[in-house]
Parts: structure tokens; C-alpha cells; sequence
């Protein structure tokens, strides 16, 4: 195999690929990129047994057809260094890179090593969605799952819901909740359909739809045993998760006390603010909401100090005091870019839901902290700033 590089599309898909080409220490050829270049495409693919990708570049320069499988280590720190117009040739079990005045050779792994790796040929279409849609779904219906592996396994994965009109993406570590749905254009699948992915693998998706325009469509396909994320270029295979996702529609309730509309940056702020007091203590926050008047945020920390920031907001119902977790109300409160949200709360132990203002796409759910008497000050107390 003989090819010449003009551009920067082999580094671009190669940085693509070597993400997923870190498998067991006990198998080094995963630790490597498989390379075919084949009537002017080529191919690069990689995989870690669990997450699959091939990704293709078109009109390549091709001097001599063939393949390879290189080492992730050594070659892809080369030819990231290299500007362009440098020769790739391999010849037994070596690969040679070299330029006018430059020239590394590698040795390589032996081709029927590589695992053979699955194909989206005979899958299932479930979807089309743009590129955008899918990242937002990601990022606002994935961030309370593990990217560890957890028991059980519907902990560390996120669940894709497939109606006629829509996709969801739901994610739980037990104590939360998050969700997220976008509208489908086109219906590419008439039945109810749910795929139990890795958020490892869902996280990996979201950097590859970050490096596409935001219009790239992108095909969702499943069979027994993956699901697949294809565009015209790259193919990601991750394999589903062998696990039951818990019922998550009976766990959304519509019970309420207390609702409150705030501006989404000004809580932001003043979560952060108070953070500072709690973040090295119990990381717990007090949300002490008045009907027709405003939200204040308090906090406390033995030997450390305390905090009290007044935030404005449109408050009905019952009047409240309840603890939260403040880490968690603000990843949830940074999934979303909407400038307006609604909160609602049912007691001081009953679920907070986070949403946005007008919208139903998007869901958090979060279970409040039962907050010891002494953490509760009284009302004339909190009042002094």
C-alpha cells in the first residue's frame, strides 16, 4: 500500500478512530488503527470490542492499493506533526513514513489479528436526525448516567426511545433523572422501539457530532446485538447494553406545592456563589421559596461560614424551605441553554422537575436532600443580609 497525503482528512478521521482504539492491555492489536485504501477511499477503523468506528476519506490519492494495520502509538503522533505532502507506504510488517527530509518506520500488526469488526448492512433503520438535534439530546438527556461501569448496568447507560414521530434519550444514576426528546421529520419506524446504550459510547457519539455541521443527517440503525450512527463518512458502532431500563414514566409524577419561573443565568450565578461555602463540606444548598416574593438561596458549613444571595422569581403555591444537592441542580441547570426555566416542587421530600419555559422536550428530576432542623434557620435569620 502506497499513499500520498495532500490535506489534513487523514488526520482529522485519525483522531476520529484512535479514540476507540484502546482496548484490553491484553490484546495490543487494538491499540491500533486498520487501514484499507481501495478504488480511492480510505478506510480507517478501530475498535475497543465494545465501540466500533470506521470512517472513510474520498478521493484519496492512491499510488498502490492495500492495507495495513498501523499502531496507534508512534504513527499518529508523526503524522499529526507532519504538514502535508508526505508518502505512507507499507511493506512487510513495516510502515514508512517520509517526506523530503523526514522518514519513520514503524513496525505493524499482522492484518487477520484485527477483530472483525460489526456492520450496519443488514440492520434495522429506527431514524434520520440532524446532527444538532442529536447532540442536544445527548448532552440534556445523558449527563446524570455513569461514564464508569456501574451494577446494575442501566446505571452507566442511557435509554433511546423510538416512536413514530420522535426519539428520546433517557438517563438515571438512581437519584435523578434527566430526559430529553426531539421531533423526527421524517417517520422511518412505526413501532415503540428501546436501546439500552453505554454512556461511554453515548459520550463518544457526542464528540464525533461535534466535529459535523450541524445540518450532517445522521442514520440510526440497530440489530440484536448494536446500534449504529451512520452519516456518508463514519460509521460508529456501540453495542447495547443487556439490561432492563427501569420504568421511567411511572416514576414522573405531576404532583406540586410549589412553582417557580427564574431566570436560568441568574440562578446559575448565585448557585455558584454559594457553592463556594459548601463545596468542601456537604455540598448542600437551601431553597427557601416564597409565594409573591423572592427565592433565597442559603447555605452553611461548620468552620467555614455561611451564605445568603436573594434571586428574583415568579413564585405560586405553597411556601417552602427544601435542600438540594448543589452540584446536581446545576448540571441540570447547564444541560439546557434555554434563558427561562420552570421548577417545580412537591414538599420537602417529594421530586424537583426542572423544564424549560414553554417547551415539554426536555425533563430533570431531582429527589431533594432531607435536611437536618439545625440546617433550617429561621425565617428572621435568613431575612439579614
Amino acid at each position: 500500500m502506497r499513499i500520498k497525503i495532500d490535506d489534513q482528512a487523514l488526520v482529522r478521521n485519525w483522531q476520529i478512530a484512535e479514540r476507540t482504539s484502546k482496548g484490553p492491555k491484553s490484546m495490543a492489536v487494538l491499540s491500533s488503527i486498520y487501514i484499507k485504501a481501495y478504488n480511492d477511499v480510505i478506510t480507517l477503523m478501530a475498535t475497543d470490542l465494545k465501540t466500533s468506528i470506521k470512517c472513510s476519506i474520498h478521493e484519496a490519492k492512491i499510488e498502490e492499493e492495500g492495507e495495513c494495520v498501523f499502531p496507534t502509538k508512534g504513527v499518529g503522533e508523526i503524522i499529526k506533526k507532519l504538514s502535508t505532502g508526505y508518502l505512507i507506504e507499507t511493506t512487510d510488517r513495516k510502515v514508512i513514513i517520509k517526506d523530503d527530509r523526514n522518514q519513520f518506520t514503524f513496525t505493524t500488526y499482522p492484518t487477520d489479528e484485527f477483530p472483525k469488526l460489526p456492520t450496519s448492512a443488514s440492520a434495522t433503520l429506527a431514524c434520520h436526525i440532524e446532527a444538532r438535534e442529536l447532540s442536544r439530546i445527548i448532552s440534556e438527556g445523558s449527563f446524570t448516567g455513569s461514564s464508569t461501569e456501574e451494577f446494575p448496568p442501566y446505571l452507566s447507560s442511557a435509554l433511546l426511545e423510538f416512536k413514530e414521530d420522535s426519539i428520546k434519550l433517557i438517563a438515571t444514576d438512581g437519584k435523578r433523572l434527566s430526559l430529553s426528546e426531539a421531533i423526527l421529520s421524517e417517520t422511518d419506524h412505526e413501532r415503540t422501539e428501546s436501546l439500552l446504550i453505554p454512556i461511554r459510547g453515548i459520550n463518544e457519539l457526542d464528540r464525533i457530532l461535534s466535529t459535523l455541521s450541524e445540518d450532517t443527517v445522521v442514520e440510526i440503525l440497530y440489530d440484536d446485538s448494536q446500534c449504529y450512527f451512520r452519516t456518508e463518512d463514519i460509521e460508529l458502532a456501540i453495542r447495547r447494553v443487556e439490561s432492563v431500563f427501569p420504568p421511567y414514566e411511572k416514576i414522573i409524577l405531576s404532583d406540586k406545592t410549589t412553582w417557580m419561573i427564574v431566570d436560568r443565568q441568574q440562578l446559575i450565578d448565585a448557585l455558584e456563589k454559594v457553592e463556594i461555602v459548601v463545596r468542601d463540606f456537604n455540598k448542600v444548598v437551601i431553597l427557601n421559596l416564597k409565594p409573591a416574593g423572592n427565592l433565597l438561596i442559603s447555605a452553611c458549613a461548620q468552620n467555614v461560614g455561611e451564605a445568603f444571595v436573594h434571586v428574583d422569581a415568579d413564585i405560586d403555591g405553597e411556601p417552602l424551605k427544601v435542600g438540594f444537592n448543589v452540584s446536581y441542580l446545576l448540571q441540570g441547570l447547564k444541560a439546557i441553554g434555554d434563558p427561562t426555566v420552570r421548577m417545580s416542587f412537591n414538599g420537602t421530600h417529594g421530586q424537583m422537575r426542572l423544564q424549560k419555559l414553554g417547551d415539554d422536550k426536555f425533563l430533570y428530576i431531582l429527589m431533594p436532600v432531607i435536611l437536618p432542623e439545625e440546617m433550617v434557620k429561621e425565617e428572621g435569620e435568613t431575612d439579614e443580609i
